[in-house]
């Protein structure tokens, strides 16, 4: 019962699809469009509201993994994200 228990808990904290990647890339997604440049605090206190939990490093890596797609373009000088043309 215990070890059920346990396994019950692990599966729902790792499997969760509004803290997986996709997900989270999808709502980022979402929000640099409506708003056509974002700053990178904003963006991620913005998704993190709407998944109402700490997403830890899945923010980052959703946004890389964003950038790799050639989605998003992150500019330095300004530290925000904008879509690609």
């Amino acid at each position: 019962r215990m070890q059920r228990l346990l396994m019950n808990e692990i599966s729902n904290k790792h499997t969760d699809i509004k803290t997986s990647v996709p997900y989270i890339a999808g709502l980022t997604l979402k929000e640099v469009a409506k708003n056509g440049i974002i700053k990178y605090d904003d963006l991620k206190r913005s998704v993190t509201t709407k998944v109402g939990q700490n997403l830890g490093d899945t923010f980052e890596y959703a946004v890389s993994f964003l950038f790799l797609l050639n989605k998003i373009v992150y500019n330095q000088s300004s530290d925000s994200f904008t879509l690609t043309l």
